[in-house]
Order: structure tokens, then sequence, then C-alpha cells
């Protein structure tokens, strides 16, 4: 199976590619997602576990490096960590369920750095709380980082190449 991080001959490698790929080789009981805020709010009832999504981010910078000749991209991710709770929920059990969700952010944080994929997530990183927010009765917190591609598409070729290969 192709990574989705990288350019294959079907697919373009992207940055939630690396995301996903970063998820899936934490090795956490959780599931993934890819969505924007509004299909969010639709398929939340169908998640049974503490579940990451990767917000389709809405901008973003590209950085020209002429010397290296590559672009790299920087989304504004958003990144959420969520679990299902009860609406009528008790302020005890709900912050419980923030503090895993703030430890699974920590996990995905730790992995991130540990990926080579991206620049090093260091210093402060600001968090939102979340619930109330979707239909479906989730909380969690969202993570709002900025995504510093390591190695960019080069300029000079038109694909971007696995450099495990």
């Amino acid at each position: 199976m192709s990574n989705p991080a990288f350019d294959t001959d079907k697919t373009l490698g992207t940055v939630e590619g690396k995301v996903r790929d970063i998820v899936e080789k934490m090795g956490e009981d959780v599931e993934y997602r890819f969505y924007n805020w509004a299909k969010l709010n639709v398929e939340m009832d169908t998640i049974t576990k503490p579940t990451i999504v990767y917000v389709l981010p809405p901008s973003g910078d590209f950085y020209v490096d002429l010397y290296a000749q590559e672009i790299r991209d920087y989304p504004e991710a958003q990144i959420a960590f969520l679990c299902s709770t009860e609406f009528d929920f008790e302020s005890e059990e709900n912050d419980a369920l923030i503090e895993q969700m703030k430890r699974l952010c920590y996990k995905f944080i730790k992995a991130v750095n540990e990926s080579g994929y991206f620049s090093q997530l260091d210093g402060k990183l600001p968090y939102q709380v979340l619930y109330d927010h979707l239909d479906e009765n989730v909380t969690g917190v969202v993570i709002t980082p900025v995504l510093e591609e390591e190695v960019g598409v080069s300029i000079c070729d038109e694909g971007y190449k696995n450099p495990e290969e």
C-alpha cells in the first residue's frame, strides 16, 4: 500500500496524508477523520471512539525556496481531539473527558515531532475546549498549529518523491 504522504502514480502527497500517516502510526485506539466542520457535524454520530479530526484548512502559506528549488506548504491547521459525551453532563465527568483528549493531543504532538514530516511543534500552542459545538454531543480540544513541511515539492520536477525510496 502506498503512503498517502507522498506522491504516487494515482495520488498527490499532501499535508493531510502526512497527518493521516502520523495518526495511523500512533497505535492508539482512535479513529481518524478528514472533514470540514459542516461534514464533521453530520458524520459525528457514526464515531464510536476517541477521534482525531484534521479539519480542512481554511488558509496557509507557501514557502518558495529558490536555493533548495522547492515549495513547501504551511497550512494553518485545525486538529480536533473528540469523544462522545452526554448532553446533560456533570462538570467533573466532562472535565475528565477533556483531560483524556488533551492527553491524546500530547501523544499526537509527540508523534508529529518524531515523524520528520514537519518542523518541530515547540513553544506555545493555543487550544480551545470544544463542547456543545456540534449537533452530536462531543467534547474535546482543538489545536491550531501551523504545520511546516520539512520537505516540499521540487520546483524542477513535477513529482514529490518519498525520501525513503
